[in-house]
């Protein structure tokens, strides 16, 4: 388990201060506690984290309570390479006053990790287009309120170890 360097607040992306993020409003932001607190505890550390059977190992989904292999209920959280494929993608074009910032389409992509979890994310940066199907992404994460989200990198692949953490270390 590796562990990657915390960074700064994320700058602005011309829309609004630097604590907003490029897609919704801080009222979206998901709470940091619960069942998915490993999951935000690692984006905050810039590890993705994702669970597995404590018993067998099998990659199991992010609320599931119970393996589908062995039937054990122990989960274990771990960090994972942070890179996976592009399984479905599409293109949003609605936008509901007051939560969705964008002001144009936004990708909605549906990831498979190379740990055999499939994650549904945006990307880190705005896109006004969605990736093919089979394409390789880096996995980095979105600021919102004060929550870190994983999101996709689109782009020119990246090796896991030269990921940015977040937002801030992404040039545009």
């Amino acid at each position: 388990m590796t562990s990657a360097s915390t960074s700064a607040a994320p700058e602005p992306t011309g829309a609004g201060p630097a604590d907003e993020d490029w897609l919704v409003t801080t009222s979206l932001a998901p709470h940091a506690d619960g069942s998915l607190a490993p999951l935000y505890a690692g984006a905050a550390r810039g590890e993705l984290t994702l669970p597995f059977c404590g018993e067998c190992g099998l990659a199991v989904e992010l609320e599931q309570r119970a393996c589908d292999s062995c039937g054990s209920t122990y989960i274990d959280w771990r960090a994972v390479e942070r890179v996976g494929v592009v399984h479905a993608a599409t293109l949003v074009h609605r936008r509901e006053p007051g939560l969705i910032r964008a002001t144009g389409p936004y990708p909605v992509l549906d990831v498979e990790v190379a740990s055999g979890h499939r994650l549904v994310m945006t990307t880190v940066t705005a896109s006004d287009a969605a990736p093919v199907i089979g394409q390789p992404v880096a996995i980095g994460f979105r600021t919102v309120g004060e929550v870190a989200v994983p999101a996709a990198h689109l782009g020119p692949f990246l090796p896991a170890s030269s990921l940015p953490t977040s937002e801030t270390e992404v040039s545009t």
